[in-house]
């Protein structure tokens, strides 16, 4: 793991300029560090236990305290290495082309004792199958398009919770493409006269069509903002999914006891609604959804990480710590990518 890592050298270096690792005393080393990050982290060790195993295995003479103020002070230290790590993945010796590389972006919940509570976000790639980017954030940061690097060429996924007219700008700024999930009133959006969508209308023609294809242009309600051309996508769903669809919009308005639901939701829960700005005339609107159910695979991500390396079950307050507890289930996360990947092995 070290040499995954750059060797012990990098490691010291690294720590240093981060200020997590400035001199040996009660820890020897950066790495005999990382390795208490691990063991507290992933290991799923208390602070008192990982001290305790330390001091038996001589990997460390620390008390719970001062390993506390040892982890927390090598927040930013974890966070780099996830960084250069993430930095490492390669692409392939061979240039891939425009628009051949699809990032899926979402973000979860990860909750610790009292009202600790964080977000983390995420990048991941299904064609290489693995994360690409990460952050973790406090939960006022929401969730956006652009929250993690954007690179030119890439198509960017994402569910009902992203579709935010900034976002999605800026994202095409960035030189990439989207393909977000939508609901009838989460954008506003317009025809090319500028006359608000009747999306009843539209509703009713995608299920006598078996699907609607049309321009749209994105609109901001406040402030100043162009225009912005998009292609909006409406497939029916199957029977089952529209039926299950249907039950769980009344039950979501029977909760909110509102006194009336809008027809519009339903029609809407009926229906695949999609925006791109992929403009190809050769992709159809059902290449589109099952481009879309490609997004499953983030949640498999996040399962993974959260059944198997338990990165939900998080026992730290500190600001500090929690970074460092977070980074550490990253950091290996990231690593066990680099295995599989180097052994052509399919993720679970």
């Amino acid at each position: 793991m070290v040499a995954q890592l750059g060797g012990e050298e990098a490691l010291s270096t690294s720590a240093r300029e981060h200020s997590a690792f400035l001199r040996a005393r009660g820890v020897r080393s950066a790495s005999d560090l990382l390795r208490l990050a691990f063991l507290y982290g992933p290991g799923e060790h208390s602070l008192r236990v990982s001290a305790a195993l330390a001091a038996e295995r001589e990997l460390a003479d620390v008390s719970d305290v001062a390993l506390l103020n040892r982890l927390a002070g090598a927040a930013s230290w974890m966070q780099a290495l996830c960084a250069e790590a993430f930095g490492r993945l390669s692409l392939g010796d061979a240039p891939l082309p425009r628009r051949s590389r699809i990032q899926i972006v979402d973000g979860s919940r990860i909750e610790g004792p009292g009202d600790t509570a964080w977000r983390l976000h995420l990048c991941y790639d299904p064609v290489q199958g693995r994360m690409t980017d990460a952050e973790l954030t406090p939960l006022t940061r929401g969730e956006r398009l652009d929250r993690l690097a954007v690179r030119d060429g890439e198509i960017r996924l994402a569910d009902r919770a992203f579709p935010q007219p900034d976002g999605i700008k800026n994202t095409l700024d960035g030189g990439a493409d989207v393909l977000v999930r939508l609901t009838w009133n989460s954008l506003k959006l317009t025809d090319e006269t500028g006359r608000g969508l009747d999306w009843l209308a539209l509703f009713d023609k995608a299920k006598a069509q078996d699907g609607l294809d049309q321009s749209a242009e994105l609109h901001k309600a406040r402030g100043r903002f162009p225009p912005v051309r998009l292609r909006l996508v409406i497939r029916p769903k199957p029977p089952e999914a529209a039926a299950h669809a249907l039950k769980t919009a009344r039950r979501a308005h029977c909760k909110g006891q509102h006194r009336r639901i809008d027809p519009r939701t339903l029609a809407a829960a009926e229906h695949l609604v999609l925006i791109t700005s992929l403009s190809d005339p050769d992709i159809s609107g059902a290449q589109f959804a099952a481009l879309y159910r490609l997004r499953w695979q983030v949640e498999l991500c996040f399962k993974r990480l959260k059944s198997i390396l338990r990165i939900d079950r998080l026992r730290a307050r500190d600001e500090g710590l929690v970074k460092t507890w977070v980074h550490a289930h990253l950091l290996l996360a990231l690593l066990i990518d680099d295995i599989h990947c180097e052994v052509d092995a399919f993720p679970p």
